[in-house]
């Protein structure tokens, strides 16, 4: 379950380091079984919306088969409407839009990307990561601060400024269900926004190991934990008959509802 509205203590983090730096910063029936109606096919394109944060959804203990995690039940809705009140602060159609728009403009990655900018500007790129790693350390006294600020900055070196970009963007995708399923959005309207979301998403990556990789590392400087149990949640999906990545990642995605 993931926040919105945080004061990231990496940035904070860096600001201190910046200034020290820089000042120095259910019978039996005899009767044979009735048989079963069959289940509609999920669309692919819902699919594949719904594997963009199946991993959260399986944390959650949800159904990535489902928009949303779940059917749109009256005591779902109810489970619901706080669930978002309480992590997301959002409480009806207005707030909700409000903050699919802060994920799709800003998210955490605006404030990574100012961020990492200010430490290439002061030469942290100079740095090997262990060192750096050991130097915000001592200065913050304390090494795991140092260490994630270390990475997340090591990593931002490899992938740029879209670094963390699949942790905002999944966890846009995964609010339009959640909507969905609180009332906010009619089913319509959420699919509708999630479908052009994922055409974007889908332009910016090339598989679903590069997409979810870009997630954890948003996951990693968001939280200051490792990622690890949720790469496991990932490679486990991967293996299951029914995974999620069963659909492609180049899947033509069309409204279908």
């Amino acid at each position: 379950m993931l926040m919105r509205k945080r004061i990231p203590a990496l940035l904070c983090a860096a600001a201190l380091v910046l200034s020290l730096l820089a000042g120095c910063s259910s019978e039996k029936d005899t009767q044979p079984p009735a048989e079963a109606e069959p289940e509609a096919s999920v669309p692919e394109t819902i699919l594949w919306i719904n594997a963009t944060h199946a991993v959260l959804t399986e944390l959650n203990g949800w159904d990535y088969t489902k928009f949303g995690g779940m059917d749109a039940t009256d005591a779902n809705k109810e489970m619901m409407i706080p669930f978002l009140d309480e992590w997301w602060g959002v409480t009806d159609h207005d707030s909700a839009v409000e903050n699919i728009d802060w994920l799709l403009t800003e998210g955490h990655r605006a404030e990574f990307v100012e961020f990492m900018q200010m430490l290439v500007e002061d030469g942290w790129s100079d740095y090997s990561e262990e060192d750096a790693a050991a130097m915000i350390g001592e200065l913050l006294e304390d090494e795991e601060a140092g260490k994630y600020l270390a990475h997340a900055f090591a990593e931002y070196q490899i992938y740029g400024d879209s670094s963390i970009d699949g942790w905002d963007y999944s966890r846009a995708l995964s609010l339009l269900g959640w909507y969905y399923i609180a009332g906010f959005y009619t089913e319509t309207e959420a699919l509708d926004k999630a479908l052009e979301i994922a055409r974007e998403l889908q332009g910016k990556f090339s598989s679903w190991d590069e997409l979810t990789e870009s997630y954890m590392r948003g996951y990693e400087y968001w939280s200051e934990e490792s990622a690890d149990a949720r790469r496991g949640t990932y490679e486990e999906l991967k293996g299951r008959s029914d995974s999620p990545y069963n659909v492609a990642w180049n899947t033509t995605l069309e409204k279908s509802w």
